[in-house]
């Protein structure tokens, strides 16, 4: 006999008997009983019957030979990972399993790993028949990670920008520069993993892993403190080359110097085998080789400058050296220089100061200077010297000193007052009585204060020059022209001025003491100690 509560089965020598204490069960009860207890094949007409009408009934015949014990089944899963008991029922009045028996069962299979005694027991009390239920799981193993190289600094990063970020792009610089003490690199040690278990007991180990160390050449070394961090020792470009780390003493930039590189600020020498483009700065510490041109941008070196190609500044190129200047020509730029200037070719219409001297003695035919001003601590020698008329003198700079002075002033009256209406509306900002058009106010008289102070730097920048030019280099100086200097060319040497009125050849021009004045000599003539000559040629030169 089998019960569920409300259901029971009966067997005797006619067949199994299903009856019911009350109506208080469902079709789904009838089915589960049926299964539950290894009755497989039924009368369907006297279970339907059943259902309706509750009365006990014949469900079969009975057949001792097909009455059998329950059956345990083992399966794991091909990855050995994961056991399951799936459990063929007794049929009718023979025991169900028992915990211990499925235990046994799967200690017979061999599984020993990660077994659920909740999952077994539920089999057993819910009598889950001819359904696979996970009994056991084996331990995954946790695999490691290799060791890796950070880059702190990464030169081959793209240049990001922020959506609300205002980037000048003649300004930034694409190229990595790094200062001794720098942090490079950090070296990560590989982790490693931890084994793992199938449901025999047998271990799983992960994946072997790999450590690495840096691959660095010059100019880096391991932290002494931290062999983990790579610094940098010397200021230098960083490069990584296939993940080989370096620190260039010299910047060698392939091409022009334009947006593709940005401008540059560079500790040690910079050789540029292109042009410099126009509004970009090349700035160094040490020597500096263009072997294309400069266009209207701004080159510094604390060393040499050397342009192979030459100048063409529109006006706006501005070159400056601690060392010397050689160039091949110079059209329409300023240059000063700490040595000499060395001008291969042409000088026109550009500013050319050095503290020694200023040479333009080449042999091609187009070797001249014109307009612009020259100025020169020991001498200034070139092949030929001007053709027209002067447009800038030393009276003309006086003049247009005398009228900067007075811009200068009246717009420094004009800042002032501007700073008195800015302090009052930002009082009433302070206040909270800003309305709306006073706050559009504020904002363009800002916006016009911060102009105006823009245009009175440039002002005073300017007059700073033009007082410069009127100033004479103190000691002896000389001028000299290999071939000829044409009429128009005015001739400024320690404080003397010669207006050439002829054209003359071979020449040089020279101080004279005793007659306050300056005199004409042979171009080899040697004057001694020199110091402090100037020209102006064609609007200018000294």
């Amino acid at each position: 006999m089998a019960e569920n509560g409300v259901l029971k089965l009966e067997a005797d020598n006619e067949g199994i008997w299903l009856s019911a204490s009350s109506r208080d069960y469902t079709d789904n009860d009838v089915y589960a009983l049926l299964k539950t207890k290894g009755v497989l094949r039924y009368d369907f007409k006297a279970i339907r019957k059943f259902l309706i009408d509750g009365l006990r009934c014949k469900v079969c015949m009975r057949n001792p030979q097909l009455e059998k014990d329950a059956r345990i089944i083992v399966s794991v899963t091909q990855d050995k990972m994961h056991a399951s008991v799936e459990i063929d029922p007794p049929f009718f009045a023979k025991p169900w399993p028992s915990v211990e028996d499925v235990m046994r069962a799967l200690v017979e299979r061999g599984i020993v790993y990660g077994l659920d005694k909740n999952s077994i027991e539920s089999i057993v009390t819910g009598k889950i028949a001819n359904e696979p239920v996970v009994v056991a799981n084996g331990l995954e193993p946790v695999e490691g990670s290799d060791g890796y190289i950070e880059l702190l600094k990464d030169p081959d990063k793209p240049f990001e920008v922020k959506d609300d970020e205002r980037v000048d792009f003649w300004e930034r610089s694409l190229i990595m520069i790094v200062h001794p003490g720098d942090e490079i690199a950090r070296r990560h040690s590989a982790v490693q993993g931890t084994s793992g278990y199938n449901v025999f007991g047998h271990a799983i180990k992960p994946q072997n892993v790999k450590n690495v160390d840096f691959d660095f050449k010059d100019g880096l070394k391991k932290a002494d403190n931290d062999p983990t961090l790579l610094v940098a020792c010397v200021d230098g470009q960083l490069k990584n080359s296939y993940g080989t780390l370096e620190i260039l003493p010299e910047l060698d930039v392939k091409h022009d110097v334009d947006f593709d590189v940005g401008s540059i600020d560079f500790t040690g020498a910079v050789n540029i085998h292109g042009s410099v483009r126009e509004n970009f700065k090349v700035n160094a510490h040490g020597n500096i080789d263009i072997h294309g041109t400069v266009e209207g941008a701004d080159v510094s070196s604390d060393g040499n400058i050397i342009i192979h190609a030459g100048i063409r500044g529109t006006g706006k190129a501005k070159i400056k050296a601690l060392g010397d200047i050689t160039v091949n020509f110079v059209d329409q730029a300023t240059m000063k220089s700490g040595g000499n200037i060395i001008v291969k070719t042409s000088i026109l219409h550009s500013k050319l100061s050095a503290r020694k001297a200023i040479i333009a003695l080449g042999r091609s035919d187009d070797a001249q200077v014109i307009g612009g001003r020259l100025e020169a601590g020991l001498e200034v020698s070139c092949k030929v010297l001007g053709n027209v008329t002067p447009e800038q003198l030393d009276d003309s700079n006086l003049e247009q000193k005398k009228i900067l002075k007075a811009d200068i002033l009246a717009l420094q009256t004009e800042i002032e007052k501007m700073d008195a209406n800015l302090n009052f509306l930002k009082s009433l900002q302070a206040s909270g009585e800003l309305d709306e058009e006073k706050r559009a106010t504020l904002l363009k008289l800002t916006q016009t204060r911060f102009q105006s102070q823009i245009n009175l730097d440039n002002m005073q920048s300017h007059l700073d020059e033009i007082e410069k030019q009127l100033s004479i280099f103190h000691g002896k100086g000389i001028v000299r022209v290999k071939e000829t200097c044409y009429p128009g060319v005015v001739v400024t040497v320690r404080g003397f001025t010669y207006r050439v009125e002829r054209p003359c050849t071979f020449v040089s021009f020279v101080p004279d003491e005793d007659s306050r004045m300056i005199v004409l000599r042979d171009f080899n003539y040697m004057a001694g100690s020199l110091g402090g000559a100037s020209i102006n040629s064609s609007g200018g030169k000294k």
